[in-house]
């Protein structure tokens, strides 16, 4: 862990926020829609009596085939992705103590594959050993229509390099990206959620 006090631009979510808007590759669509189904059913079953949170939690279950399995280039999709949002390389993920000091459970990076404006708009980029992608995911709850605009380009990005699927657990919802149709459909419901 380190102490999180960057210098350069830093990105800082709630802990809960992490992994909710996933990106997974179009192969993995049957996982995917089966994995969100369960969440959906999981949700519904443990609701907390007095409507507020959840008497268990679903974890979500990554698919068999991910970008690793696709052997998603880091380099390609950084550079693609670098050509569209700055990347900020600070990202930080913690508990709400975490946003006035240190969260010892927090995660720190200090050479994140992040590329984004700020915690309202962003696609993050997981590595794994090898110059080698694992995982993908965003958020996006900005009222500005340009950043929305620029993640959609970012999203078709990634589509362009390997055909993809999001995955949004916040809005229980799982679609290609390469459908214009569900694309636009989803994008709007993300813009009135966020408004």
């Amino acid at each position: 862990m380190i102490d999180p006090a960057p210098d350069g631009p830093l990105i800082q979510i709630h802990e809960d926020d992490w992994g909710m808007r996933n990106l997974y590759p179009l192969a993995a669509s049957r996982d995917v829609a089966r994995d969100m189904d369960v969440a959906v059913g999981s949700s519904e079953r443990n609701r907390a009596p007095e409507g507020l949170g959840w008497t268990k939690v679903h974890l979500i279950e990554p698919p068999t085939f991910d970008y690793e399995s696709a052997e998603l280039s880091l380099d390609r999709v950084a550079a693609s992705l670098a050509e569209l949002m700055p990347r900020v390389r600070q990202f930080n993920a913690t508990s709400f103590a975490g946003f006035s000091g240190h969260d010892s459970l927090g995660s720190y990076e200090i050479d994140a594959y992040c590329f984004g404006f700020d915690a309202s708009c962003y696609l993050k980029v997981d590595p794994v050993a090898g110059g080698i992608v694992k995982a993908i995911w965003f958020e996006c709850r900005t009222p500005d229509a340009a950043k929305r605009a620029t993640l959609r380009r970012a999203l078709e990005a990634v589509d362009g390099i390997v055909p993809s699927v999001v995955a949004d657990y916040w809005l229980d919802l799982t679609g290609p990206i390469g459908d214009p149709e569900f694309l636009d459909a989803y994008l709007a419901e993300i813009t009135e959620t966020s408004a």
